[in-house]
């Protein structure tokens, strides 16, 4: 059997994943396999796995390293979610480390005197940040599942932090999206951009100070970031530019362990993630409704449109049902039940797309690209 296996959504955005169990007995791979989306995220998880780590372990290295070669995607400020498995106990845990709301956060917050929306004050700014949970979760992963010390794999990310990494086209691209943000602020200025604009391929992105925060983290096990040095030094920044942290947001900051989203889909059992993401749902409502057609018998152009619809279906529940599971009641057995689906399929014309607004619950919003997911499997 497999002996570890952990996926990683880092989620500012929403995604779907999943892990997959045949319903045979899988045969213990030759080798381990890291899959990130960066080259040297990937390269740190190798190295802790050479150096003895598991699957737990290495998934710490590639997500700190994530944090400073993909800070449009990833960072310490931010959170996700981590799906794990370890066969040799039967376990099957999602790490809950989304960023949490500020106790003096307001439904308010974001609207002007009028009652109406101020652009972009949800996004951008110090009323945008969360607390973060990517440090507790990676401290947690190290503790709870990891055989070798936090300071070990942090090491990569700290090396990376320190002697720079080098701008592709993706990070240009990214980084040309966001300018106007960057160049609104001293230090992203100076630490994202070089002479205020979107730097030349080939130029090195240091950044001392993630550094500095990084060694902390390890040295402390992360009190420090949540209680110490770091934590001042973070609310008193925020507070600076008019933002609402306190102390005890990041104190009173706690990781949560849920019982993942489990399916059938054909002869698999389909384990992804549960509440307060809608990645799991998600998955659950396109493959069941997708198990209702001979797909293999179909043409491309008809499976694409199958596809198509099936995602269309999902996605307007999600928009219509899906929420903080800690706040709102979601109908997650119902949405999941393959009974619901072939509901849904029922409504479904081979010979004619759905148009969107025709289905309730559909708000046209822009989707971002900017989450990130990684999947480590050991031997």
């Amino acid at each position: 059997m497999l002996k570890k296996y952990l996926l990683l959504f880092l989620i500012p955005t929403i995604g779907l994943y999943l892990m997959t169990v045949q319903a045979e007995p899988i045969k213990t791979p030759p080798q381990a396999a890291i899959a990130s989306a960066h080259p040297l995220a990937t390269e740190a998880g190798k190295q802790i796995l050479l150096q003895g780590g598991n699957a737990f372990d290495a998934a710490v290295a590639v997500t700190a390293a994530l944090v400073v070669v993909e800070p449009y995607s990833s960072g310490l400020g931010g959170g996700g979610f981590w799906l794990i498995r370890d066969a040799g106990k039967n376990k099957t845990i999602m790490l809950d480390g989304r960023e949490t709301a500020l106790a003096k956060a307001t439904q308010d917050m974001y609207l002007d005197s009028t009652g109406n929306y101020i652009p972009n004050s949800s996004v951008n700014g110090p009323l945008a940040a969360g607390i973060p949970g990517t440090v507790a979760a990676i401290v947690h992963l190290s503790e709870q599942y990891g055989v070798l010390p936090l300071e070990q794999f942090l090491q990569p990310a700290i090396h990376y932090a320190e002697q720079g990494f080098s701008v592709t086209e993706h990070y240009q691209k990214m980084a040309q999206f966001r300018l106007s943000v960057l160049q609104s602020y001293p230090e992203s200025t100076r630490i994202f951009l070089h002479n205020n604009q979107v730097p030349e391929i080939g130029y090195k992105i240091v950044q001392t100070d993630l550094a500095k925060t990084l060694k902390q983290i390890a040295r402390t096990g992360g009190k420090d970031f949540y209680q110490g040095f770091t934590a001042i030094k973070m609310v008193n920044a925020v507070k600076k530019t008019k933002g609402i942290w306190q102390l005890d947001d990041l104190k009173n900051y706690r990781l949560k362990e849920r019982q993942p989203i489990t399916f059938a889909y054909r002869d698999m059992q389909i384990i992804s993630a549960a509440p307060p993401s809608s990645g799991g749902i998600a998955l659950a409502g396109i493959l069941q409704i997708l198990q209702n057609y001979n797909l293999q018998s179909m043409k491309q152009a008809q499976q694409v449109h199958l596809t198509v619809e099936a995602m269309r279906r999902a996605y307007r529940d999600r928009a219509e049902y899906l929420g903080d599971s800690d706040f709102v009641k979601v109908p997650v057995k119902r949405l999941t039940h393959p009974f619901y689906a072939q509901g849904l399929a029922a409504g479904i014309r081979l010979d004619k797309a759905t148009p969107s607004d025709s289905l309730s619950g559909i708000i046209k919003a822009p989707e971002g690209q900017d989450t990130t997911h990684f999947s480590i499997i050991d031997t």
